[in-house]
């Protein structure tokens, strides 16, 4: 029997599709000799500290750094009945087949599993970037050993084990320092997602420090024998009005100008015009799509993963999470019977039905497609009743392979100088000759060209008059907000936000911060955390966002740092790096790491007991605040809250001469709300009371009260 071992249910069903005589069993479905069944996704989990060594449960400096010997798993509790299924089909299994999604880590949690079960057997891997019917028949005719994609496993395992000692190691290192100075928060640290939130903060204060200028902008109406046209005052670096940034600021100076100019006659200095084209946007990577998602249709980035992970399931698109815009030359044959499906589409009819399926764009290029290609529509043609997120993002998709098939854009880029008096002054322009791919509604204009105005044929040295000139005042704003789809585009270009040109180069080729898979989940950790929030469509640094970032040391918010480990990421996945050598290099270092988070150790409270941290807490019964000693429970100290610190302990009350009528231990004087009383020692096995006589000896006659 050859078993297959899908990602998820959906990937099984595909598979199962492509066999014959499918028949469903409990957690599979048998199809002749082949049986295909599936995990939910990774089925086994690294283990926490704890399960390492009891004492880890609690977070002592003196643990750090936790470096497990020997890495220990566990099994997802929801994941348990699913894995017993497929450990019982192994036992009947002669051949294997590894059907984990196309990536690093589809590799990682089939091979996991096998290995959870130590099974020898032989194992064959299917490697499926579509789930259309054809896709899945070429896919099953050609299986590989899956031993070759051992360095694709490898590249998974050192991602998630190092994100486990950087993740583990720095948050209990940040929580034990606030923990030190009172507080009780947990505050979590991340390899991802601490750069991407020191991108946010560094945005939000350049925001919140922004200081705008008033500026002036001189716009001139020309005359000219072919017609009128406009130009902008270009003012030369020594024009007296003008800041740092080359703004004219001065409104007197600006005053000056316009007397001087209007009403005077000029001359064409420069006149270019030049033949240009610009051909479709690429298709879609998935940070392209949520990019283009959040600014048209307000989705969210986990929202535009989970529909375009839906859409592959439905077999309409190709698999999502890639990073490459660009389609394999040996598809190109099949998209004339994709367009021909597309065109049935009503929403697709006019963008699919007048492509040509004999022009071939830059898009189609091997050698630039990396381990999946880009988001492409498969040629099977949906339902008419897809929600309404899976139509929109569908028609995205769609539309955008449906562009390369429609000439460039042809166009004139115009440009002219003129002169008034001293002073020069510009204009572009643009002429439409064929407007190719841009006819259709819709489109996607990446570079968000805006309507220019077209310029009348002029040529250098013609002679132009001034007829008015307009002064418009504007102001210096701030750079906007991160929304979802422009953090993901920083996340995917970080060499953007750094100012070292070395480290510029490196970022470029690293492919930024996180993966496809991986953007989207960090932002919603980051906002489930409270580090991030929704403000309409912005998303902003909260306090406690900025806090964290104020308290991380560089190493671990720098941007640089887990770029190059990515980097090391793909040379395993690439067999040009081990493993081994990687996670060697990143134990080294954690002492390094973790030193500027843990300082010199002193708490700023310390126990009167036993010196260690003392915490601020609440207390769950009335909300009020105590402070606790964070060695219990072999330390129990407890300190009342005064104002924000530890207050003194209250002092022990001392046993009386007088015994408890009722059990015969000491009795205590206390103070109550209603005044002094007399209370058993032996409280809360005896509970009696009884008030104080005047002299200060307790009434043995009055009737006990009870708590």
């Amino acid at each position: 029997m050859r078993l297959f071992i899908a990602e998820k249910p959906s990937l099984g069903r595909a598979i199962a599709a492509g066999l014959e005589n499918q028949k469903k069993s409990e957690g599979c479905i048998r199809c002749g000799d082949d049986v295909v069944t599936w995990c939910f996704g990774h089925m086994l989990e690294l283990a926490w500290p704890k399960d390492y060594k009891p004492e880890y449960t609690q977070w002592r400096r003196e643990h750090l750094p936790i470096i497990p010997s020997q890495w220990k798993y566990k099994v997802k509790k929801d994941a348990a009945a699913q894995l017993n299924i497929i450990g019982s089909l192994l036992r009947e299994a002669d051949a294997v087949v590894n059907a984990g999604d196309p990536d690093r880590e589809g590799q990682l949690l089939v091979d996991e599993v096998l290995e959870h079960f130590h099974y020898t057997g032989r194992v064959e891997r299917i490697w499926l970037a579509s789930l259309d019917d054809l896709s899945v028949r070429k896919a099953l005719a050609n299986l590989t050993d899956n031993t070759r994609y051992a360095p694709l496993r490898d590249a998974a395992r050192a991602r998630s084990r190092a994100d486990w000692l950087a993740g583990i190691n720095a948050t209990r290192a940040l929580t034990i320092k606030v923990r030190a100075e009172g507080r009780s928060d947990v505050l979590s640290l991340g390899r991802v997602q601490t750069p991407t939130l020191a991108l946010v903060v560094a945005r939000d204060l350049e925001i919140s420090h922004f200081k705008p200028v008033d500026y002036f902008v001189l716009r001139a109406s020309l005359a000219h024998s072919a017609g009128d046209f406009a130009v902008t005052f270009a003012p030369s670096e020594d024009q007296a009005g003008l800041d740092a940034s080359g703004h004219l600021t001065d409104a007197a100076v600006a005053e000056a100008l316009v007397a001087a100019h209007t009403n005077t006659d000029g001359l064409v200095t420069e006149a270019l015009r030049e033949a240009k084209s610009k051909a479709a946007p690429l298709p879609h990577s998935l940070s392209s799509l949520q990019k283009a998602a959040s600014s048209k249709l307000g989705m969210s980035a986990q929202q535009v993963l989970y529909t375009a992970q839906s859409l592959y399931e439905k077999r309409l698109t190709t698999y999502p999470r890639t990073d490459c815009r660009y389609l394999p030359e040996e598809q190109f044959a099949d998209s004339s019977a994709v367009l021909a499906a597309l065109s049935s589409v009503p929403d697709l009819k006019q963008v699919a039905g007048t492509a040509d399926a004999s022009l071939k764009s830059v898009a189609w290029n091997t050698k630039k497609v990396t381990a999946h290609h880009a988001i492409a529509p498969t040629g099977e043609v949906p339902p008419g009743s897809l929600p309404q997120k899976e139509h929109d993002l569908y028609l995205m998709i769609a539309t955008a392979f449906c562009l390369q098939f429609h000439p460039t854009m042809r166009y004139e880029a115009q440009k002219v100088a003129v002169s008034l008096a001293d002073t020069r002054w510009e204009a572009t322009g643009r002429r439409i000759l064929d407007p190719g791919w841009t006819a259709f509604s819709g489109h996607d204009d990446e570079d968000g060209d805006s309507d220019e105005q077209s310029l009348p044929p002029l040529e250098q040295g013609d002679a132009v008059h001034c007829r008015d000139i307009q002064t418009q005042k504007k102001q210096t704003s701030p750079p906007s907000h991160f929304t979802e789809g422009s953090l993901i585009e920083a996340m995917a270009n970080v060499h953007r936000f750094v100012a070292d040109a070395d480290a510029k180069n490196t970022l470029k080729e690293t492919k930024g911060i996180g993966t496809e898979a991986t953007r989207a989940r960090v932002l919603e950790t980051l906002k489930e955390r409270g580090y991030l929030a929704a403000d309409k469509k912005a998303l902003v640094s909260t306090p406690l966002g900025r806090e964290i970032i104020d308290l991380t040391p560089p190493a671990l918010k720098d941007p640089i740092t887990t770029a190059e480990w990515e980097s090391r990421l793909e040379a395993i996945a690439q067999g040009t790096e081990s493993l081994d050598a990687f996670l060697a290099d990143q134990c080294r270092v954690l002492p390094d790491l973790l030193a500027p988070i843990l300082g010199d150790g002193k708490p700023a409270f310390p126990c009167p007991a036993c010196g260690a941290a003392l915490t601020r807490r609440k207390r769950k019964k009335d909300g009020a605040w105590f402070w606790g000693c964070t060695a219990y429970p072999e330390c129990k100290v407890v300190l009342p809250d005064d104002n924000g610190k530890p207050g003194k302990s209250r002092a022990k009350a001392a046993l009386s001469e007088y015994a408890c009528p009722a059990c015969g231990k000491p009795l205590v004087k206390r103070s109550g709300t209603k005044g002094d009383f007399y209370g058993c020692s032996g409280y809360p096995e005896c509970k009696n009371l009884c008030p104080v006589k005047p002299d200060g000896s307790p009434d043995f006659g009055a009737k006990g009260r009870r708590k």
